[in-house]
């Protein structure tokens, strides 16, 4: 019986070469470590920290901006209710990082992190990063006063943080802002999400048989969602479209 066990655990081993992580992998990661570490105290001595002045309980400042590892979810608040912007959302995120060892298990590709290889995944986690980068700089470069959209050098300082044209107004808003009826934007989001989890099954057969019906719809409604998010934001900055779904218990 322990032959029978021992010869099944070598025939279901991966057929590539296989090194120890310890002590040559961890060695690398320790010197990483220590190298970024010894590089952010060199850092944080030569440059101070880029925080504002002190607070002061009668001034407000417009526009009151998180910090900029903050900023992305504050930009995500234009487009999408609290809960959703700051709830949901990064759960989404998180919840799909937690799933990748559970939905990415061909063993022939374990430990490659290039496009050759993971053409989808290196593609997808680079749409995520880009994405997230761009809430970022557009909070922190682009929003001025009344978190209002100012381009950079035609009608206000690149990055600035106060109204500096004494005598000139504010930029208002030209956007007049509707939402979608409830029948039509169920029916739409219903008819994007049939779409969305059909079409990719009719293009990429060999991937959808690879991964089976389980992990394949796990990672398209995390595809889906992510895909929602940039049309959202595209509804409203391109439309005018504040909400798709309107209710009385929330607003999508």
């Amino acid at each position: 019986m322990a032959e029978t066990k021992t010869d099944a655990m070598i025939a279901t081993q991966p057929g590539y070469e296989r090194m120890a992580s310890w002590p040559y992998f961890i060695w690398i990661v320790l010197l990483c470590s220590l190298f970024i570490t010894i590089l952010i105290w060199v850092l944080s001595m030569l440059f101070n920290a880029p925080l504002e002045e002190a607070a002061e309980w009668a001034k407000t400042p417009n526009p009151a901006k998180a910090p900029w590892y903050f900023i992305g979810l504050q930009e995500l608040l234009v487009y999408f209710d609290p809960w959703i912007a700051g709830v949901l959302i990064p759960n989404q995120i998180l919840i799909g990082l937690i799933l990748i060892p559970y939905v990415d298990t061909v063993p022939e590709v374990q430990g490659c992190y290039n496009y050759s290889r993971r053409k989808f995944q290196f593609l997808f986690f680079t749409f995520g990063i880009s994405l997230w980068f761009f809430l970022i700089i557009t909070g922190q470069l682009l929003r001025g006063p009344s978190w209002e959209i100012y381009w950079p050098i035609i009608d206000y300082p690149l990055g600035g943080n106060e109204w500096i044209y004494p005598g000139h107004p504010f930029k208002a808003s030209q956007a007049k802002l509707h939402s979608l009826s409830l029948p039509v934007g169920i029916t739409i989001s219903l008819i994007g999400f049939v779409i969305g989890m059909t079409l990719p099954v009719l293009i990429f057969k060999n991937y959808f048989k690879k991964l089976g019906i389980i992990r394949y719809s796990l990672v398209m409604v995390h595809v889906l969602l992510t895909l929602a998010v940039v049309g959202k934001i595209f509804l409203r900055l391109f439309f005018g479209i504040k909400y798709v779904i309107v209710t009385p218990w929330f607003n999508i």
